[in-house]
């Protein structure tokens, strides 16, 4: 009994020493690419014996979320279980591809440091020629001859002049080894990420009925993948329809180079919570007053926003054109939409480095037929007229929020930013400021003027808007211009009843909206006048 049990456990012993010593490399057959992260699906293929096994495959990503890790077998192969781990000595095996360029950057570094030693050389060889010279001319001044004079002069120039030449060229020399060094360590840096990539380990314990080969299915999600829409807007003319390109930026760091596989794009955020909110008790009771105002919050919540915006605007980012199939790639793209989801399953195999670089993809053409263009202008906060796109019906496209990089004819116009989450009927783009039409904003002082009636102050601010059509076409405009809202009883505004009547008034927001068409060349006027009332000894921020 003993004996046998000594051989089944030098069985078990020799079967996981075989797996240590044969493992299976797995390969990348499929990625759907989330917004963040990805769902990686591996094979491999298992040499088994009937019975238990001991399998180690290699090549998996060694950063994947280990709860969503599924394995399953064909030819009714069992596992029994399985462990997943990180071969940490992996990056020293796939270091040997950097040996040809350690062994060059070693030479090179030797030669710099000879020339270096040379141009030392050199340069003692100059200071000792001079000094020489320069003693003999000295020690035989009293019986020296002009012919002697002449003979050490004429070395000197000789030999310095070889010396000069001989610097030169070891310091051109010293400029190309240089340079060398400098591409070969920028090298050795970026292959040296690659290479020191870790592979992801799933050791199976197994129970095969028969002996032969199983094909092993590996799925699992992985944080390190990501893609981001984003659109190319094109509009050839004011009046024409708007093309929109939609495409993506594809990156991944997962350890892993995707060759050749089969690539879906997903909207889904699979890594997200996918819990329901629920309410907590609101219970009212007494606030403590807080020294600084609402103002004061929402303005240093607004710096902190713009300063997070610049700190990500200000990454370097590398992008890396696709040259694969960028013809027509959209004609191999199905797009579905699912429950929670959009897809765009891509038909040809992709390949994608894992070095982090963004990969460009064009994903799906769109046209918005239904477009009203329209210029708009805000005189008090800037002196521009803005050409604007509203896009209707754009429900229908199935768009995605991201940034649109305009194109207005053959020139680029710099970017904007699709909120597709937006309540409103129309999709409004700004496309870019128009110099061909001009606005002026100016104070009235004779219709301006602050008075004193009893224990009230009251202020009157009158401004008179200009604009006009340089274009040689008719356009329609939008201009909007503001005026103060009470929030308090004791401070009351009114307008004017010299201001131009409006097209709508917001009151809430303290908005008037013009809307005219100008004829080519055709100026309007508008008058906006307002009066505040409010206690003579209040100071308010008008």
């Amino acid at each position: 009994m003993k004996k046998m049990m000594f051989v089944f456990v030098a069985v078990l012993m020799s079967a996981a020493v075989m797996a240590q010593e044969n493992p299976v490399e797995a390969s990348l057959k499929s990625a759907v690419v989330f917004l963040n992260g990805a769902e990686l699906t591996q094979e491999a293929v298992l040499p088994l014996q009937k019975g238990e096994n001991e399998i180690r495959i290699e090549g998996l990503s060694p950063q994947i979320n280990r709860n969503s890790l599924k394995v399953s077998l064909s030819n009714g192969v069992v596992v029994s279980q399985f462990d997943y781990g990180v071969d940490y000595l992996s990056a020293d095996k796939n270091n040997k591809a950097l040996k040809p360029l350690q062994d060059s950057l070693q030479l090179y570094e030797k030669e710099l440091k000879s020339i270096n030693n040379s141009l030392q050389l050199n340069q003692k060889m100059q200071e000792l020629l001079l000094a020489g010279v320069d003693h003999s001319m000295q020690v035989e001044r009293q019986n020296i001859t002009s012919e002697a004079i002449e003979k050490n002069l004429s070395y000197y120039q000789r030999r310095s002049l070889q010396l000069a030449e001989e610097r030169m060229a070891a310091e051109q020399r010293k400029e190309v080894v240089q340079k060398r060094i400098t591409a070969l360590k920028q090298q050795i840096k970026q292959d040296g990420t690659a290479s020191a990539r870790r592979s992801g380990i799933l050791t199976l314990s197994l129970l095969s009925p028969k002996a032969g080969n199983a094909k092993a299915t590996i799925k699992y999600f992985t944080s390190q993948a990501r893609w981001t829409p984003f659109y190319d807007l094109q509009v050839n003319e004011v009046g024409k329809p708007v093309d929109l390109n939609l495409k993506a930026h594809v990156s991944q760091t997962t350890g892993l180079d995707w060759k050749q596989v089969a690539l879906t794009l997903s909207t889904g955020t699979p890594s997200r919570s996918n819990s329901l909110p629920s309410f907590g008790i609101w219970q009212l009771e007494q606030q403590v007053m807080r020294t600084y105002s609402s103002r004061n919050y929402m303005a240093a919540k607004a710096v902190a926003t713009m300063d997070m915006m610049v700190a990500e605007d200000s990454e370097e980012v590398m992008m890396e054109e696709s040259d694969s199939y960028s013809q027509s790639i959209e004609d191999h793209i199905q797009q579905s939409e699912q429950a929670l989801m959009l897809e765009f399953v891509i038909d040809l195999p992709y390949n994608i480095s894992g070095n982090g670089k963004e990969q460009t993809i064009s994903l799906a053409k769109k046209q918005v037929t239904d477009v009203d263009y329209k210029y708009q202008t805000l005189p008090k906060l800037d002196g521009s007229v803005y050409l604007t796109a509203e896009l209707k019906n754009w429900e229908q496209l199935s768009l995605l929020d991201g940034i649109a990089n305009i194109t207005f004819g053959d020139t680029y116009f710099g970017q904007t930013y699709l909120n597709t989450s937006s309540t409103d009927a129309a999709l409004k783009v700004t496309l870019g400021d128009d110099p061909q039409l001009s606005v002026k904003r100016e104070k009235v002082a004779q219709m301006s003027k602050t008075k004193t009636a009893g224990q009230n102050k009251v202020v009157t601010q009158t401004y008179k808007i200009t604009v006009k059509n340089n274009k040689r076409q008719a356009v329609k405009l939008s201009l909007q211009e503001q005026y103060p809202v009470s929030a308090a009883k004791e401070i009351q505004v009114s307008l004017e009843d010299n201001t131009t009547k409006w097209t709508a008034n917001n009151t809430e927001r303290g908005l008037l909206t013009y809307e005219f068409e100008l004829a080519p060349g055709e100026s309007k006027e508008v008058v906006v006048g307002y009066s505040v009332k409010y206690p003579k000894d209040w100071e308010i921020n008008l």
